[in-house]
């Protein structure tokens, strides 16, 4: 059950204050207070490729044939490149490509490796690529337009979690060519870029960490518990804020903060496994009993009333403009849109009725 009442702190303390750009993080004798709700950076110029929801049309060459057959996560590529139109005439950038992921980078999940973009960073000055280094691509899994779909959805996904909080990873959908180096016929299919976790840092002024496992009670109880909430309102099952399936943390989460004082801010990815994408690959964590990716159950952990009518507070405000990007029928069918908004309405459906809420987000937290 939720706590009913903050606990006291000790009348003798020494508190240190951090503040950061837009968030302000109080550390007293080990106990942790709430933390103030970051501001949306919508219009932020910190990086020039993610400033922008306007498609971006790419060609990359590179040895797609063979990382496509071996998807060795250790091996050394031939170096490609990456190559867009720019106002004065294209514009190149050599890049080396790696493949990536776990769950889809398996053949029989995905017909095309999923990849990391390590760009060579000096060519990328004065281009939409500056400041990048290294980028996920989340490559259309297989060639039908279904998986065009799940595609644009998942990149949905991130795009919500966008105006609840800016401790979020920024995406920018592509068009792109793939042209092996072999020179036979290219490929050409939607993609889209995450930005990566040090900008993501940079952007917050706060700090990337290297941890195997924290306690719950290290988390920054409203980052925590609005990382949960997104996860149960698409439907998503498939996260750890705390821990990793390999020793790292964390699942399908990564962890940032100010100083060694501070709280952690965990922030979700890979939302591919979720309700609301549903696609025909995902399943559900087999310790939890789901029926199925569609069947919602809330992950998060035990916290303050304030806190979590804070995190409800932030998905009502931002109900209308998160259905209008689940209604959108670009790269996908009409039915499929509304099928996307009926999933998400549900969720309201659920926070709005204060028995449901209690049985199954209150009464259910860890």
């Amino acid at each position: 059950m939720f706590s009913t009442s903050i606990p006291k702190m000790p009348t003798k303390m020494t508190c240190s204050i951090t503040r950061t750009i837009n968030l302000l993080t109080f550390a007293c004798c080990g106990l942790i207070a709430p933390t103030a709700l970051l501001a949306n950076t919508s219009t932020s110029p910190h990086d020039p490729l993610f400033n922008s929801d306007e498609p971006l049309v790419i060609t990359l060459t590179g040895p797609f044939k063979t990382l496509d057959k071996q998807r060795d996560k250790s091996a050394e590529y031939e170096v490609g490149s990456l190559s867009y139109a720019g106002p004065d005439g294209p514009i190149t950038i050599e890049t080396r490509y790696t493949p990536r992921g776990n769950f889809r980078l398996e053949k029989e999940n995905c017909s095309h490796a999923q990849l990391w973009l390590n760009l060579k960073k000096k060519q990328t000055k004065k281009t939409v690529f500056a400041n990048q280094n290294k980028l996920k691509l989340v490559v259309q899994c297989k060639d039908s337009s279904r998986y065009q779909s799940y595609l644009r959805k998942e990149y949905q996904a991130y795009r919500m979690l966008n105006l609840i909080t800016e401790a979020s990873y920024r995406v920018r959908w592509l068009t792109v060519t793939y042209q092996d180096l072999n020179g036979k016929k290219p490929r050409t299919q939607a993609a889209f870029l995450i930005e990566h976790k040090s900008r993501v840092a940079d952007r917050l002024n706060l700090d990337t960490v290297d941890a195997e496992r924290i306690s719950r009670t290290e988390l920054d109880p409203d980052h925590a518990t609005r990382a949960a909430m997104f996860n149960y309102f698409i439907g998503n099952a498939d996260f750890s804020i705390i821990a990793g399936k390999e020793g790292s943390c964390c699942h399908n989460a990564k962890l940032l903060r100010a100083d060694d004082e501070s709280p952690y801010v965990p922030v979700i990815y890979d939302f591919d496994s979720s309700g609301y994408v549903d696609a025909p690959y995902a399943i559900t964590p087999a310790k939890l009993g789901l029926r199925n990716v569609r069947q919602r159950i809330y992950r998060g952990f035990c916290t303050d009333p304030e806190v979590l009518d804070g995190a409800l507070d932030e998905f009502r405000a931002e109900r209308e403009s998160i259905l209008a990007i689940a209604a959108e029928t670009d790269y996908m069918s009409k039915r499929n849109a509304r099928k996307g908004v009926s999933y998400l309405e549900d969720f309201y459906d659920v926070i709005d009725d204060p028995n449901r809420l209690k049985k199954k987000i209150i009464e259910v937290c860890r």
